[in-house]
């Protein structure tokens, strides 16, 4: 699923650059009189340099006075900014509360600071205080959904059916040849889907409208069977991973398609790089941005770069079990059991979390010292729940939130602002505001 990016740019002071001091000299000067005595050119100029002089000195003056004030202003902001990202809340208050029907059966992903609720019987977009914007009912056996930018798209595995949103509502609905394996969607609302029938796998793109764009057709004995797709923002490039058998061994392949002009010229598949997996079986990749790719390997992680063709960029090996995966545009990360000893008088965390930039350098480690279910991850935030409990931690590993709830927690999704957060119970959802309280309190 596409990240989903709440990203907040801290703007710059603009500082003007004042004129530069323009000298006249060894020039004809109309010279004015002053007490019945003519001034002679030099003591023109010199009086000119005295003022100059005056000039530049209260003019340095006012700016070493701006300086010095900007120079403060700037550590309050860092100050601030760092008291926020740093601070360890504990406590909060409940800014809305809402019911929900039947919760167990409703799916939630993050969408425009927000949330997106989708079932069986139909979608459902939700502000950040949890009114409705827009609500659009389908019968599906079995939906998934799929994130890029403003676009949504919500597929009947299994089934054919494929419907495409915006923050607007509904934009088209599609019925499929053949039965639905996966679905990816562009920021532009293109989307990929992994078709299969009785003797072939179809990897076909679409416009928003549901209008094909382009079809690539796959056989157990020629590439394998697609496991999974993903589309980059731009629509233009596709990312595969495929599953083989040779003999009694499984081979796993990567593929990286390109449907614009440097993909056209490159053959009639659009094929513009293959890999074949060893030691490794990859049931996921994603566009982490525009032109990187992670492929998410059950012992490693292959970090594509892939501007017009891919070529690889990192590889992250590990040990362990893999127990969850996360990713932003930034960062990859992996929830891994912990095999170390705990240290003496303290209990053992029973997972670790790993955190590596996408050149492949570790950037974070974390003990996670409880029982989660869910792991998502925002552009800076990583949010772990599970039964009651939660944990909230910044992408530089500071403990954000910690807390025991009086109910079981189906998942907490971040609003993208500040110290909101959407809580999902079992029978309802609260938006709240991360709070501080004291022992004294």
């Amino acid at each position: 699923m596409k990240k989903d990016k709440h990203e907040q740019d801290i703007q710059k002071n603009n500082v003007k650059k004042f004129p530069f001091k323009v000298e006249s000299k060894g020039k004809n000067v109309k010279l004015p009189f002053g007490n019945s005595r003519k001034e002679t050119l030099e003591d023109v100029e010199k009086n000119i340099s005295m003022e100059d002089e005056k000039e530049d000195a209260a003019l340095v003056k006012a700016v070493g006075s701006r300086g010095l004030l900007l120079v403060v202003v700037l550590i309050a902001v860092m100050i601030i900014f760092l008291f926020i990202t740093s601070s360890n809340y504990n406590s909060f208050e409940v800014v809305e509360e809402t019911s929900v029907k039947n919760a167990a059966m409703v799916d939630y992903v993050p969408y425009q600071k927000s949330l997106l609720k989708y079932s069986k019987d139909g979608a459902t977009y939700v502000d950040a205080k949890d009114n409705v914007v827009w609500n659009e009912t389908y019968a599906m056996k079995m939906p998934v959904a799929d994130v890029s930018g403003e676009y949504v798209a919500i597929a009947d595995l299994n089934g054919n059916d494929v419907y495409i949103f915006n923050t607007a509502g509904k934009v088209s609905s599609s019925t499929m040849p053949y039965k639905i394996c996966d679905v990816a969607v562009a920021s532009q609302g293109e989307f990929a889907v992994i078709l299969e029938s009785e003797n072939e796998n179809y990897i076909n793109i679409y416009d928003k409208n549901g209008e094909p764009i382009s079809e690539i057709q796959t056989t157990i004995n020629q590439s394998g069977y697609p496991m999974d797709i993903d589309l980059s923002d731009n629509g233009e490039k596709l990312f595969s991973t495929y599953l083989s058998l040779d003999g009694a061994s499984v081979k796993n392949g990567l593929a990286a398609y390109n449907f614009g002009a440097v993909g056209q010229n490159e053959n009639a598949d659009r094929l513009v790089g293959g890999y074949q997996m060893e030691d490794t079986i990859v049931p996921k990749v994603e566009f982490l941005d525009n032109n990187t790719i992670c492929a998410f390997g059950d012992t490693q992680f292959i970090i594509y770069s892939m501007r017009e063709k891919s070529s690889e960029k990192a590889r992250i090996t590990f040990s362990g079990e893999v127990q969850s995966v996360i990713y932003n545009s930034e960062y990859v990360g992996i929830v891994i059991a912990n095999e170390e000893n705990a240290k003496e008088g303290e209990e053992k965390a029973p997972y670790v979390l790993e955190l590596y930039n996408t050149n492949g350098k570790r950037v974070m480690t974390k003990n996670i010292d409880f029982d989660y279910e869910n792991v998502r991850m925002t552009s800076d935030e990583i949010v772990f729940t599970g039964g009651s409990e939660c944990r909230i931690y910044t992408v530089k590993g500071n403990l954000k939130f910690s807390y025991a709830f009086k109910k079981n927690v189906v998942d907490i999704i971040p609003t993208g602002y500040g110290r909101r957060y959407i809580v999902l119970y079992d029978s309802g959802s609260e938006v709240i505001r991360l709070t501080h309280k004291s022992e004294k309190e």
